[in-house]
């Protein structure tokens, strides 16, 4: 179930603007209108039936857009939906090197998240406006084809804040959803419609001399009344002039077409010029119909004829109803009314050929959505179910899973039940947005599939999977008797990690924190012996297993093999291991690098547009870490979205098993804050919940916090009552719970003068502190209440050290009062700016703004000053593109420019516009 190519969302040919093509008639009435209108305003809109010319108005309109302008070409066909649109449209923009803040194939991932469409909307509208270009164009053709209305709802949202040196254009069949009349209004629109689409006497007479007709006005002027100066309808009408001539159809015939649809007409005058053509150019053109665009290799391969290139040329030569691509080799694009005239001449002469030909098409089709449509039209349910297989994890990895899930729903019911791949790969699809019900069940499907097929050797990594679905949707008891008898069977590396990463959840949803570590370490022993990114993104959410017994040589294993899987290269793997450093960092009472690291998290989960997958570990960080730190409106701020995703977007099986613990989190960021209002109404939601799906610990939780409200009341005794038993046993819950009971326990002890008690309960703790165990806890216990512990004179009752511990504990939480920066230094105390890209931190010099990159960074901005493309810069430092995109919204970030000729600016020296920030965050 590995992904063994990386295969490009689209087919290329989507994003190549048509070349003029030589016997196109010229038009200058309408190129002129089109020039001078595109500049001027928002959307310019070309709106009319098939066949109006409108993709060659805008084609002969390209020849006099100024060079140095920026141009992005779609064209639009009926499987895109908004993640492929978004691909095209990215990759179309690519030579622009625009600055994204966003990993650009990671959009539709962010398009997925609460709000998601005015995020992309933003991060696209921020790009284009530091695109460093005097005016830009966007075309999207055909834009009729487009089916999902996200699309129309992103393009009204760009819209609606385009920056004013860009301008978009759609040619459609129809009126796109869009607020055409607001703009009609306000002038912001301009519309060329049928009636300035049609050809004139003039355009007609131009056209008849291009096609070797010579002076027939009369029988011109007849032509131009039958078609209302319909494009295609007066070429084909000519082409049947010049059949007439030779005894073919006459004018007679046409006019007898004239009064039906324009379809049934074209259907007629294409039917004479097919049968017009030498048989081997019929042959050629009817089986390569089953592609949408023709080149030389892929029309030999399809039509098996060693003559493609030459028939392709007299296509071209012929004046059929083809766009020339802009390509190095040359690339036709059918008219759609062609092709589709073709295809049904195929099917009615030649169905028996149909599957054969599709076939044939999908073996050399890079774009996964068309090769698998190929095949289920062909009924090869084999291939397309392998093409998925090879290339659907990638596709999920990179945020395609409703790509998957639209290819997988034109799969027969019957065919998809009988193919368990195709249930592991539906299960595979389910967790990025957390349908563990359909996670469980797919998996389980696939599993029994995968055992009745004899491939029992795969069966164990499906019912893994399986059971972290299960334990998410409260099916703890059900997936711990499955994994009880995996561990017992001899697994490969692959298969062991992955089931060893379910056995330490299940140990920790069924309260067994001592049999959490030993499960970690067998996982990362599977891990490092396969060394597969793709096992380890299976495994990557790890950071709530800090502090429990004997996880951390584990924890710190895993950490290090997942950054040296994941390289330079932001992955839901290398997010995952910063976010566990993090809590290692904190584990040892390190806030300063605690913050530092989650800072890198932030980059790398923004720049993977913020999957749901990543953003549970982002905002239960943020919820504590940020109130460790002081800022208050960040750590409300943190739990407030946990908690909506949780409410809104969960299904219902998650968010019984697990909100708790989003609340649990926000009690004790509100704890640390000493926010007493605040904690009363999360305690107060965190009361409510309790159902029989729960994990073991959610009850205690519910306890702690019950007993901070008792403590907010200044009721001690009833705190101590609450408190005591809960501190009594191992670690539980997560992110250091048992060491904040403790302490918080030791200190009501202390205030009721229970003074032997309170140091009974510290003693073993800074003993287990001072040998190199956990001390995070002890940070979340408070400010106020630390300095009451540390300021105590303990004399002997600590052993050796501990008063000191406690004591440096206390001045390091005092510290982080104030925002800190990754240093530990409080802001207020460095010189200079400071900047904050996303949740991070950074600190610039006043005196060399540049001196906060890194020595990569600091070689790409020489490169980029010298006014390298990020090709060359990837050529230069052996870097992929992608990763240069990153090195670039590092910098941008870090100097606080939006453009990368302000980031050229700082690097020699020059005075910028720092400070003024993207237009739409």
């Amino acid at each position: 179930m590995r992904s063994t190519v990386e295969l490009p969302d689209f087919a290329q040919a989507k994003i190549r603007p048509p070349q003029l093509r030589t016997h196109l008639v010229a038009r200058p009435g309408l190129e002129q209108a089109l020039l001078a209108a595109l500049p001027r305003h928002r959307l310019t809109l070309l709106v009319a039936p098939a066949g109006y010319g409108k993709t060659a108005a805008l084609a002969r309109m390209l020849c006099h857009w100024p060079a140095e302008a920026a141009l992005a070409w779609i064209t639009a066909d009926e499987d895109d939906h908004l993640q492929r649109l978004l691909a095209c449209l990215t990759a179309a923009l690519e030579p622009l090197d625009l600055p994204w803040r966003v990993a650009p194939e990671a959009l539709g991932t962010l398009a997925q998240a609460d709000g998601g469409l005015r995020g992309v909307a933003n991060e696209l509208i921020n790009a284009l406006a530091s695109a460093e270009v005097a005016q830009g164009l966007i075309v999207i053709d055909d834009a009729h084809s487009i089916s999902d209305p996200r699309v129309f709802a992103l393009l009204q949202a760009v819209l609606d804040h385009l920056p004013e040196h860009w301008s978009v254009a759609i040619a459609s069949r129809v009126d796109p959803p869009l607020s055409l009349a607001r703009w009609r209004v306000s002038g912001e629109l301009a519309e060329f419609r049928r009636t300035e689409l049609r050809f004139n006497a003039q355009e007609t007479a131009a056209l008849s001399v291009s096609m070797g007709l010579g002076d027939m006005d009369a029988q011109l002027a007849e032509l131009l009344t039958l078609t209302e100066g319909w494009a295609v309808g007066l070429r084909l009408g000519l082409s049947a002039q010049a059949n007439a001539r030779g005894g073919g159809s006459s004018a007679r015939d046409v006019r007898a077409c004239s009064g039906t649809a324009h379809r049934h007409l074209f259907d007629y005058l294409a039917s004479e010029v097919l049968d017009d053509m030498p048989d081997d150019l019929c042959h050629f053109l009817l089986r390569c119909s089953v592609l949408p665009e023709l080149s030389a290799e892929r029309c030999a391969h399809v039509s098996q004829l060693p003559q493609a290139a030459y028939w392709l040329e007299e296509v071209e030569r012929r004046g059929l109803f083809v766009t020339v691509l802009d390509s190095e080799d040359l690339t036709l694009r059918l008219h759609d009314l062609f092709r589709d005239f073709l295809e049904s001449r195929l099917q009615r002469d030649h169905a028996d050929q149909v599957p054969a030909l599709l076939c044939r098409a999908a073996e050399h089709e890079p774009d996964l959505t068309r090769a698998v449509g190929y095949l289920l039209r062909a009924g090869d349910w084999d291939q397309a179910t392998r093409r998925l297989v090879e290339s659907g994890p990638e596709l999920i990895a990179r945020g395609g899973a409703p790509a998957l899930d639209q290819m997988l729903d034109q799969f027969p019911g019957g065919e998809l039940a009988a193919r368990p791949d195709l249930h592991l790969l539906r299960g595979m699809a389910a967790f990025p947005r957390f349908d563990f019900d359909m996670m469980s069940t797919e998996m389980l499907q696939g599993a029994e599939g995968l055992a009745q097929a004899g491939r029992a050797s795969e069966v164990p990594l499906a019912q893994a999977f399986a059971t972290l679905g299960m334990m998410s949707s409260g099916q703890v008891e059900a997936a711990a008797v499955m994994l009880a008898r995996l561990v017992l069977q001899p697994l490969p590396p692959d298969q062991q990690a992955l089931v060893r990463y379910a056995c330490a959840w299940c140990a920790f949803a069924q309260g067994r924190s001592d049999d959490v570590a030993p499960h970690l370490v067998a996982m990362v022993e599977g891990l490092e012996r396969c060394a597969d990114v793709q096992v380890g993104n299976g495994c990557f959410f790890l950071s709530m297993l800090a502090g429990f017994p004997g996880a951390r040589p584990a924890l710190i294993r895993f950490a290090d093999c997942a950054l040296r899987l994941s390289g330079d290269q932001p992955s839901q793997l290398r997010a995952g291991a910063w976010h566990l450093r993090t809590w290692l960092a904190l584990e040892v009472g390190d806030l300063a690098a605690a913050l530092q690291h989650l800072t890198r998290a932030d980059e790398d989960v923004h720049w993977l547009g913020r999957p749901r997958s990543l953003m549970t570990e982002s905002w239960m960080s943020h919820t504590l870490l940020d109130a460790l730190r002081g800022d208050a409106a960040a750590c409300h701020a943190a739990a407030h979205e946990n908690a909506r995703d949780m409410t809104e977007h969960s299904l219902a099986a998650n968010r019984l098993t697990h909100e708790h613990a989003v609340l649990f989190a926000h009690v004790r960021g509100c704890w640390i804050l000493g926010d007493m209002v605040a904690l009363r109404s999360a305690a107060a939601l965190l009361a409510r919940t309790g159902n029989v799906y729960e994990w073991a610990y959610a009850e205690s939780e519910r306890q702690m916090g019950r007993a901070m409200v008792a403590l907010a009341d200044g009721d001690l005794a009833l705190a101590h009552k609450l408190l005591q038993p809960l501190a009594a046993g191992a670690e539980g819950s997560v992110y250091f719970v048992t060491t904040q009971l403790r302490l918080m326990l030791a200190d009501v002890a202390w205030r009721l003068g229970r003074h032997d008690e309170a140091a009974a309960i510290l003693r073993p703790w800074c003993a287990q502190a001072l040998g190199g165990g956990e001390v995070g806890g002890a940070l979340m216990v408070g400010s106020e209440a630390l300095q009451r512990l540390a300021a105590v004179d303990w004399g002997t009752h600590l052993g050796p050290g501990g008063t000191a511990l406690l004591q440096q504990l206390a001045q390091r939480l005092s510290g982080a009062a104030q925002p800190l920066a990754p240093d530990g230094l409080p802001l207020e105390s460095v010189g200079g700016a400071v900047a904050y890209p996303g949740a991070g931190h950074w600190r610039r010099c006043a005196d060399d703004p540049t001196s906060v990159l890194t020595e990569r960074e600091r070689e790409v901005l020489a490169r980029i000053a010298a006014g390298d493309s990020n090709k060359l810069i990837a050529r230069r430092f052996d870097l992929s593109p992608h990763t240069v995109k990153r090195h670039v919204a590092n910098i941008l970030g870090k100097l606080d420019v939006t453009t990368r000729g302000q980031a050229a600016a700082c690097w020699r020296g020059l005075p910028t516009d720092q400070g003024k920030g993207p237009l739409q965050r």
